[in-house]
């Protein structure tokens, strides 16, 4: 019998969909998330989850989609999953340019250079003023990784 490549390879970890793949939906993370009591933030990162987001998008996902990053994965609403979905599209878009990008274009899980094509809400605004509705940024280590949100829009 021959075996896959992740089996040859011991300790690799499954790639998630891609976030423009049809197997990327709110009912896939509804299921996915069920016994996960992370935060969503932390999820986000875990290429487990979905395959390529880094840093920079996740808290730009999470305060587009008005999600606090400390939410425990699985209390998530269905409505709130949904939004989450479209926001982090909505981001990679706008940071990669319209136009059918697949994983295999990302040139880092960051964007080009570590730059963000959009102008970021949160990423790196800590102490500054929400773009949004005027209240401070606040800027947190969540598993390990810098989490800018805001606690007025991202409740």
């Amino acid at each position: 019998s021959s075996k896959t490549i992740a089996e040859i390879v011991s300790g690799i970890k499954k790639l998630g969909p891609e976030p423009f793949s049809s197997d990327f939906n709110s009912l896939y993370l509804k299921e996915y998330f069920k016994k996960k009591t992370r935060s969503i933030k932390s999820s986000l990162l875990d290429q487990e989850t979905v395959a390529g987001v880094g840093n920079i998008y996740a808290d730009e996902t999470l305060f587009d989609a008005g999600i606090n990053p400390k939410t425990k994965s699985r209390n998530l609403k269905s409505s709130e999953l949904k939004k989450l979905c479209n926001s982090l599209v909505k981001i990679l878009n706008i940071s990669i340019g319209e136009g059918g990008t697949t994983f295999s274009d990302f040139r880092d899980l960051e964007g080009v250079n570590g730059n963000y094509g959009g102008q970021a809400w949160v990423y790196r605004r800590s102490g500054k003023s929400c773009r949004k509705c005027g209240e401070k940024i606040i800027r947190e280590k969540i598993c390990g990784r810098s989490t800018h949100w805001c606690p007025n829009c991202q409740k």
